[in-house]
């Protein structure tokens, strides 16, 4: 991957969206799987999630099926959240 496609990573609106959503995702999967919060957490990371692999160069089906799976969307949250830090600082 060109790093010169991530750059918008380190912009700030981008920096507390993914650093927000990725901590929400990891705090509401461990709720139920019928919570709404979960739910709620689970259907922004997604639309945020292809919404950033798109710009990072990634054809539209795949970043979606990339992230329709839950391994895979908690293993992105991880990353993120792990690069990122806390949402709030």
């Amino acid at each position: 991957m060109d790093l010169s496609s991530i750059q918008f990573l380190t912009s700030s609106v981008t920096y507390q969206e993914l650093a927000l959503r990725s901590q929400e995702l990891l705090i509401y999967h461990q709720q139920p799987a019928d919570s709404e919060l979960r739910q709620l957490a689970e259907d922004t990371f997604f639309n945020l999630a292809v919404e950033y692999l798109i710009q990072a160069g990634i054809p539209q089906q795949e970043a979606e099926q990339f992230c329709n799976d839950p391994d895979n969307a908690i293993e992105l949250a991880m990353r993120v959240a792990s690069i990122l830090g806390p949402a709030y600082e």
